[in-house]
């Protein structure tokens, strides 16, 4: 290590490697740019041992835009055998991000609350030791245990039911109860106690909603004070405990906006007129009471799009006028984290989180790739395209090339989608809508009404019908438009999995990635089948409809070994099922829906048996 010129290298993460003659000189101001220089050698070996060629001489100067590069670990409904977790700091390590924000939720063993721990939640001298090893490759395990909004995890049990905002919600602590912050503070105390050494601390706080001053302290603190008042309340007292236990605080900062009506600008793309007027009347609400923000706290400014609504660039601005202290959060594709990250280059934001919500519980190989794009573009905002940026993801990941990995990913997607909605008459299965158990109302963006529950209603009526063959043609003139998608993608099956399987076989590396995308093509694509086989059924010809019959019984056949494989997949890493003494963690999510991997399929386990019924019926 040296001292180094810093209009060359202007911040203590950058390093200059330089290659000639034999000889490697890496020099760097602090060990973590040795470490970082000493990871682009490594990529370079391992680019020269893959194409057989020499490194070439070179000088790279390199050091990162942003300080804060992190990435989200999301266990709410899933958690991985933790030797995963060991072998994805590593992957991290290696494209220079330098923070997990871990979000424990009930997957943390609490020596105070042992009750919210789950049973096969990771320990906290476990978490320690993860810790420990993540410093050491230069990244910081930032916890995240949320302190006021979706708290399901902790109110479900009944020793907290008193502590609830709304008696028969368990959704959201009450704020003005003081016994919410013993427990708060006491899970706090337990998740810094298991990350040692750590600087920052995410408080949650986000989409409380509706959920917010309704009970009948908060109502009289609302009607004198605001809601607001209520909010910042709550925040500064979970931020001076943080600051008072020698950490920074993080917060998501949607609720600031929505109680002055300004969260929608943030979000959609509105009218420039409408955002104009909504911030002229919403904007001064905030300044009023600018005194009351915490000075001390990283407000999170989180967007999963591209991020350049109006609404969310004015809150940037506001944020560095008001020398507050400001992160940005992205998700969703490498367009959106590139676009957000660039934005928020150009307001001079020096920290991001690249979060991977588990309300579906994807499985986290799917993450990864919007991870090291994060990294990407958290280190050089202005540097590749998305498609260079692929290409590249490609080669380092399995060293392999792909022609047109964006259209073969969208033939992938496309299979995902019809799964995901043709079941249903309307919308998906995914949305809380369709959810199979009957849920008291936790949608934090509705209009209460007290006790109000799902009705109970005959959940085949969700699903799309069967053919009537007193009227046949009905079924397939009703779904004429499905059909033909169905036919499209049934028709491109063969070639992408012979694509899957092929990259499989040729990936020098991290080919677990494709085994994930294999089985999950595999069980999305008996969708489409299944939609043909109904339509050779929706027929007066008595020998058609009973190879449509036969057709239908082998995709349901092949559905269930489709299914056997998936859970033996996803089995290699993570737990597929909670212990039989896990306490339900019911939410709007269709991930909590179960306690294993079996709410991804709710729907075919009921329409088969219909599809059973109404055969056995025709016979």
């Amino acid at each position: 290590m040296r001292d180094i010129d810093n209009d060359l290298i202007p911040n203590d993460e950058g390093y200059i490697l330089t290659l000639s003659n034999d000889e490697v000189e890496l020099i760097a101001k602090t060990e973590a740019g040795l470490f970082y220089g000493s990871q682009t050698l490594e990529q370079l070996i391992e680019s020269a041992k893959d194409h057989q060629k020499a490194i070439p001489a070179c000088k790279i100067i390199d050091y990162p835009k942003m300080r804060y590069r992190a990435v989200h670990f999301d266990v709410k409904h899933h958690l991985d055998h933790i030797k995963r977790y060991y072998e994805i700091i590593d992957k991290l390590a290696k494209y220079k991000i330098n923070a997990i924000i871990f979000e424990f939720e009930d997957k943390l063993q609490f020596r105070t609350h042992p009750k919210v721990g789950s049973p096969q939640a990771i320990s906290m001298d476990e978490m320690k030791n993860l810790t420990n090893y993540a410093r050491e490759r230069y990244i910081e395990i930032t916890p995240k245990v949320q302190g006021l909004g979706h708290v399901n995890y902790i109110l479900k049990h009944p020793e907290y039911i008193h502590l609830r905002e709304i008696p028969w919600n368990h959704y959201a602590f009450c704020p003005l109860h003081e016994g919410t912050y013993q427990v708060v503070f006491d899970l706090f105390r337990d998740a810094m106690e298991a990350t040692p050494g750590s600087k920052y601390f995410h408080i949650g706080g986000d989409e409380v909603g509706q959920m917010m001053g309704v009970c009948p302290r908060c109502t009289q603190f609302v009607e004198k004070e605001g809601k607001t008042a209520l909010y910042l309340y709550w925040l500064n007292r979970a931020c001076e405990f943080i600051v008072d236990n020698g950490r920074t605080p993080i917060f998501w900062d949607d609720m600031l906006f929505h109680t002055v009506d300004l969260l929608g600008t943030i979000f959609y793309d509105k009218p420039a007129e409408e955002v104009a007027e909504k911030w002229e009347v919403g904007l001064p609400k905030l300044n009023d009471l600018l005194d009351k923000f915490p000075k001390n706290a990283y407000y999170m400014r989180w967007n999963y799009s591209l991020a350049r609504q109006d609404g969310n660039v004015r809150a940037l601005d506001w944020y560095k006028e008001k020398e507050m202290n400001v992160m940005i959060a992205t998700a969703g594709r490498p367009e959106s984290i590139r676009s957000y990250i660039q934005l928020a280059g150009e307001k001079d934001i020096d920290k991001m989180l690249c979060c991977a919500w588990d309300d579906n519980s994807p499985h986290m190989e799917l993450h990864i790739r919007n991870y090291i794009a994060s990294a990407e573009y958290s280190w050089n905002p202005t540097g590749r395209t998305v498609n260079e940026y692929t290409n590249a993801w490609l080669e380092r990941e399995f060293n392999v090339q792909f022609g047109e990995y964006q259209e073969f990913q969208q033939k992938v997607r496309e299979a995902y989608d019809f799964w995901n909605r043709y079941y249903y008459k309307n919308r998906y299965r995914t949305g809380d809508d369709n959810a199979l158990q009957g849920l008291i109302r936790l949608e934090h963006w509705l209009p209460l009404v007290e006790g109000m529950e799902k009705m109970n209603f005959d959940y085949r009526t969700k699903l799309i019908d069967l053919p009537d063959i007193k009227k046949p043609g009905e079924w397939t003139k009703r779904y004429q438009d499905r059909i033909e998608i169905a036919k499209r993608l049934n028709s491109e099956y063969d070639s992408i999995s012979e694509t899957i399987n092929q990259y499989y076989k040729l990936s020098k590396r991290n080919n677990y990635f494709w085994g994930i995308t294999r089985v999950l093509y595999n069980l999305h694509s008996t969708a489409p089948r299944l939609y043909l086989a109904l339509e050779q059924c929706d027929t007066k010809n008595k020998k058609q409809r009973e190879e449509g019959i036969s057709n239908l019984e082998s995709v349901m056949q092949d559905f269930h070994i489709a299914w056997e494989n998936l859970k033996s997949e996803y089995a290699k890493t993570r737990f597929i099922a909670y212990p039989d003494n896990y306490v339900p963690d019911r939410f709007f999510h269709l991930a909590s829906q179960r306690e294993d991997l079996s709410w991804m399929i709710q729907c075919e386990e009921i329409y088969f048996k219909m599809i059973d019924e109404w055969i056995a019926e025709l016979n």
